[in-house]
């Protein structure tokens, strides 16, 4: 966790487990006693590649935390058909696998074993299609809990600090091959004992049409600033040349260039602020859709589905808007120069 771009854990323990008042789904393969569901401890469910892949979703409640205890998440099938909700509380034990006569999976509970409570403080829905009919009710995929691991390791179904995997989870895919690097460096980890994986999200496999989208929409950006620059430019000085004959008077009645000028700008500082406000709430509404429409084409975003853009933070909102008041004020200052600088005799002979 000190290597820089690591953000989160989850050390991995589980096992199997049955509790009271939980009517876990069976299979065609289990017997009535088969009453049993996998349990899962985890530090922090929201980095569960199960969520942030959106197999599951949370529906209800929240996510385990490192700061939880004796707190676990169950599916809404489970919920719906237990009758419980969040804030419910279960008595788990643990329970061990096993055939009866007819060669059907039924729990074996040893009434020794430790009965732990727990909390519900989640519930999860599943978003893909499983095929459980086959499968023991430990298999079904709406018989697992979530739960923290001070509750896993009471239930006598892993030890304080020994875990079969840890994930962790990095904030930028770029930095992966960095990362990966750094760890295999550590001298502390034997490995021959350790094998690592690594996972980009298939940034790699989009990160090329993600990046020739962006080539294409900053040409665009620097086409579309240019012409409007040559645009507002051209506008600006036939509005001045409308306004010569108000130009003259005021300069001879005493009115300052300086004044004159500054009045100039504060009405188009006025007209750009008006704009921006305008500019900001149609790209709020427009922006995700268009986003939507373009990404939607490109072949290796297709599987993805629905996407959540990030939107424009308010200080870049605020450093792109300074960027273009500046340039309007440049453009006005050149447009007003000519005509301020003649004077008023000028400015009423080529009047009349």
């Amino acid at each position: 966790m000190a290597i820089p771009g690591i953000v989160g854990y989850n050390a991995h323990s589980r096992g199997i487990a049955t509790a009271s008042g939980l009517m876990f789904r069976q299979g065609i393969s289990s017997s009535e006693s088969d009453n049993m569901g996998s349990i899962r401890g985890v530090n922090d469910s929201a980095f569960l590649t199960d969520f942030s892949d959106h197999r599951l979703s949370l529906i209800d409640g929240r996510h385990i935390t490192p700061e939880d205890k004796n707190v676990m998440m169950i599916s809404e099938v489970l919920a719906r058909e237990s009758n419980l909700t969040i804030g419910d509380i279960a008595e788990l034990q643990p329970v061990e696998m096993g055939i009866d006569e007819e060669g059907r999976v039924k729990s074996i509970v040893d009434d020794n074993a430790p009965s732990i409570k727990a909390t519900i403080i989640g519930i999860y829905a599943i978003e893909e299609f499983q095929l459980d009919a086959t499968r023991p009710a430990a298999g079904i995929a709406s018989n697992q809990m979530f739960a923290d691991h001070t509750l896993v390791t009471s239930l006598g179904l892993a030890y304080q600090g020994q875990y079969y995997a840890a994930t962790f989870h990095v904030n930028d895919p770029n930095e992966l091959p960095r990362i990966v690097s750094e760890i295999r460096q550590i001298e502390d980890l034997n490995w021959d004992y350790f094998f690592m994986q690594h996972n980009d999200g298939d940034y790699m496999r989009i990160s090329s049409d993600l990046q020739t989208v962006q080539n294409l929409l900053m040409t665009l950006l620097i086409a579309i600033g240019l012409v409007s620059t040559i645009i507002l430019t051209l506008i600006l000085i036939l509005r001045m040349r409308g306004r010569i004959h108000e130009v003259g008077i005021l300069l001879s009645v005493g009115i300052g260039k300086k004044q004159i000028w500054g009045g100039f700008l504060l009405e188009i500082f006025i007209l750009a602020m008006l704009s921006f406000i305008s500019s900001y709430i149609s790209t709020s509404l427009v922006v995700p859709t268009l986003s939507q429409s373009l990404l939607a084409d490109l072949p290796a975003l297709a599987e993805f589905g629905q996407q959540q853009f990030q939107r424009m933070s308010p200080a870049m909102y605020s450093l792109v808007y300074m960027l273009i008041l500046l340039i309007i004020l440049g453009t006005a200052y050149f447009s007003t120069k000519m005509t301020i600088r003649l004077k008023p005799k000028q400015i009423l002979s080529k009047m009349s």
